[in-house]
């Protein structure tokens, strides 16, 4: 003999679609609270990361070695630390070298000249 109360009165059918609807009533309460995703169109308002497929492809190919200086070193400070780092002279060393030629490597990050570039310039000036 079966369970008590084991049927319900409705078709698999009918307890299916009743789960669907409250699948599908509780997504569009979920979705109700969230702000709108912006189409996926070329926008400088929009992030690139949601531009068309190709027109990313065209945005990372088109970018100038300025940009993608900017990219890697997007602060002098950043770049200074690398430039010490490849170097190869002592921290302290280094900002005694570098203190009367200030304006000559804040120049050479000006002309987005990569660190290897500059630590070469910067042995011109005596910093070893």
């Amino acid at each position: 003999m079966g369970k008590k109360g084991a049927y319900s009165g409705m078709s698999p059918k009918d307890v299916s679609i009743l789960a669907m609807d409250r699948f599908i009533q509780r997504n569009d309460r979920k979705r109700s609270g969230k702000k709108p995703l912006p189409a996926r169109r070329k926008d400088v308002n929009i992030p690139i990361h949601m531009w068309p497929l190709k027109d990313q492809i065209e945005y990372w190919e088109n970018r100038s070695e300025e940009d993608r200086f900017l990219d890697q070193y997007s602060s002098y400070g950043l770049w200074l630390k690398k430039v010490k780092e490849l170097s190869g002279v002592y921290p302290e060393t280094f900002l005694d070298f570098t203190s009367n030629i200030r304006m000559e490597i804040r120049s050479l990050y000006d002309s987005y000249t990569t660190p290897k570039m500059a630590v070469l310039e910067l042995r011109k000036y005596g910093v070893y």
